[in-house]
């Protein structure tokens, strides 16, 4: 073995810049191809720099170097804290990390003391407990949020960081609702004959959503208040044997679920002076809150409904600016279904858009709600392909009228894409209805409803609704969570060039172009992703503007880097 391949397998010799840069991509599950756009260098280099490194960690393949390189990662940077040693400086940005404002939507799972109970009891809650935790990790996972295990029992799980969605509280919502059914069949399937209180109701089910601030590049969160308005709630609700959720979170999603009123108990105060309004989440299928009437009534779907239950699927493109009017309305679509005899399937994108994690995502979600949709529970489906495979659970979803609905800033393509032909085909003679978001490039406020019928993308659209968007109400802290989820999207030079430039509105967005002094191939992927995100939009006369100040603002809001203070 020569000199240079006994340095590089040298483990205890830091990382280069360089070598940290796609190792650390390599973790996030960046293909070669998306590690050598985000780095503007060729794939070939990419693939040269991944030879050396998998020799370095004595790997043979990316999922064994992804857990070896996470490990490599956290070890080196210890021992530079203890050495005095740091990372070479980076390139100069054009956005300086900070602590920053996000909305967390978090839900906690409440154990009570199990002090002075019998062998027989504590060992069936064990069980309960072991089982509890692979099922909130699995759910957690499956709509695209962080997981964790407190120690002295109960969990907490959360959506909003460190990347957002369109629909966080929708997934925090769901996810509570997902556990309390779990729990409650557990509980009657095993504990028939047990009067034990730990046995019957054996946790309770919090949710909450605050505006937190966070450090950008961590993942992990502590301290947050979402987490203890959650708890507390927790706490509560087990008593009641239905998850209780504080007012913001009604208000940040409320068409998912309905909502039940829960009384004051004089003895047992929920603290409603910090929580708000509580209300108990009711269960899945129950009828929804119907609000066609805020739409105008939408009276053309009700032709679309009749035609899926005679048994030919229907696609539907909900196309908006801003992004979150394209939630409620489909939210008003699918409760307007539900409320005909429809069952409902909600599929929610994961950030990152890769096929598979794409379509392991949405199988967790299928899996989470198959027994409620009398879909086989645990079938092994032996098709040939993802997408075939993909079209037959959602075909065995729909034993009778189905209304999907699938939030994401491009659902409606990432779902036909990976579904593919076969799958679609799988679908075209169901008793089913796909809402989907699809985000527009038309720089201005409105919704476009367009009926694409059984085949999305090889069907001309047959017709296409316009209708004007309300105000979009801010959140707390001006916080706005659709274009945060456009943000999380983007690749991290498009990130930086885009909030660098909401910064300054009023210069060109072709000086940041100049200033950030990337290659060529690099400026023109960063200014066609910002185009198709639709922040941008070319302008007459040549260069890019904001597709409208009011984007521009909000950006600038949720981005705003509160510096470090240094503590003497």
């Amino acid at each position: 073995m020569n000199k240079r391949e006994e340095g590089d397998l040298d483990k205890n010799r830091p990382l280069t810049p360089r070598q940290e840069q796609i190792l650390s991509l390599l973790t996030e599950g960046k293909s070669n191809k998306e590690i050598a756009e985000e780095l503007g260098i060729q794939q070939g280099t990419v693939k040269q720099h991944l030879f050396v490194l998998f020799r370095r960690l004595g790997v043979v393949n990316r999922a064994k170097a992804v857990i070896a390189a996470s490990q490599l990662l956290k070890a080196q940077r210890s021992r530079g804290r203890e050495s005095g040693w740091s990372k070479p400086a980076k390139q100069t940005s054009i956005h300086k990390p900070g602590y920053v404002w996000r909305m967390i939507a978090v839900v906690a799972v409440f154990l009570p003391d199990a002090t002075s109970i019998s062998t027989g009891v504590l060992v069936q809650r064990d069980q309960y407990l072991l089982a509890l935790r692979q099922t909130v990790s699995d759910f957690t996972e499956a709509l695209d949020g962080q997981f964790v295990s407190m120690p002295y029992g109960g969990f907490l799980a959360w959506f909003g960081h460190p990347y957002s969605h369109l629909d966080d509280a929708d997934r925090a919502v769901h996810l509570a609702q997902s556990i309390q059914k779990w729990s409650d069949d557990y509980c009657a399937q095993h504990f028939v004959e047990t009067d034990s209180d730990l046995l019957t109701r054996p946790i309770g089910i919090g949710v909450a959503s605050h505006p937190e601030v966070v450090a950008e590049k961590t993942v992990q969160l502590t301290g947050a208040e979402s987490f203890r308005s959650a708890a507390i709630l927790a706490r509560h609700a087990r008593p009641l044997g239905r998850p209780l959720a504080d007012e913001s979170t009604q208000r940040l999603a409320p068409l998912s679920v309905q909502w039940l009123k829960v009384k004051a108990s004089s003895d047992k105060p929920i603290g409603r002076q910090r929580e708000g309004s509580v209300s108990a989440i009711g269960e899945y299928g129950q009828l929804l809150l119907d609000t066609r009437s805020r739409w105008g009534g939408i009276d053309f779907v009700d032709e679309i409904f009749a035609s899926a239950k005679s048994g030919v699927a229907q696609w539907m493109s909900v196309e908006s600016w801003p992004p979150a009017a394209a939630t409620a309305l489909i939210d008003t679509i699918g409760n307007a279904a539900v409320s005909l005899g429809f069952n409902v399937l909600r599929l929610r994108m994961p950030v990152q858009t890769r096929r598979d994690r794409i379509v392991a995502g949405f199988v967790g979600q299928i899996e989470i709600v198959s027994a409620v949709l009398n879909a086989p529970v645990g079938k092994v489906y032996t098709l040939s392909s993802d997408g075939e495979r993909l079209g037959s659970m959602i075909r065995d979803c729909a034993s009778q009228p189905l209304v999907i609905q699938v939030y994401g800033l491009k659902a409606l393509d990432a779902l036909a894409t990976v579904l593919g032909e076969r799958g679609v085909n799988q679908l075209v003679s169901c008793p089913i209805v796909i809402v989907a978001a699809n985000l527009m490039d038309v720089g201005q406020a409105q919704t476009v409803v367009r009926l694409l019928g059984p085949r999305p993308k090889s069907d001309a659209p047959s017709r296409v609704f316009t209708m004007r968007t309300n105000g979009h109400a801010d959140l707390p802290q001006a916080i706005r969570a659709d274009l945060q989820a456009m943000l999380d999207g983007l690749s991290v030079t498009s990130k930086q060039l885009i909030v660098a430039a909401a910064n300054d509105p009023a210069r060109p967005i072709d000086d940041f172009v100049t200033q950030a002094g990337l290659p060529h191939h690099q400026t023109q992927f960063c200014l066609s992703e910002l185009t198709a995100s639709g922040l941008i939009a070319p302008k007459s006369g040549g260069g890019f503007q904001f597709r409208d100040l009011m984007t521009a603002q909000a950006i600038h809001s949720l981005t705003v880097a509160i510096p470090e203070m240094n503590v003497t």
